[in-house]
């Protein structure tokens, strides 16, 4: 069986977009272990940026944008 590092540096020479599937479907396989808290705290900070939003304090942006941006940063 392999070792944690070395799934570690096999995922980490993976693509930008095959590392962001990885952490996508690794995230779904343990997300519903998250504890009462966790989720509460999740459902604050949403209501928290919402409410942001409604009072115009920050600006949403496309999708299309914010992911080519956060692509150019794991890039690196």
């Amino acid at each position: 069986m392999k070792t944690l590092s070395d799934v570690t540096k096999e995922a980490l020479a993976l693509p930008v977009e095959d590392r962001v599937v990885l952490a996508q479907r690794v995230w779904q396989s343990v997300e519903h272990f998250a504890s009462p808290e966790i989720e509460k705290a999740w459902l604050d900070e949403a209501d928290r940026r919402w409410q942001e939003i409604e009072e115009g304090k920050v600006r949403c942006q496309p999708a299309d944008k914010v992911m080519k941006r956060a692509r150019a940063t794991l890039a690196r």
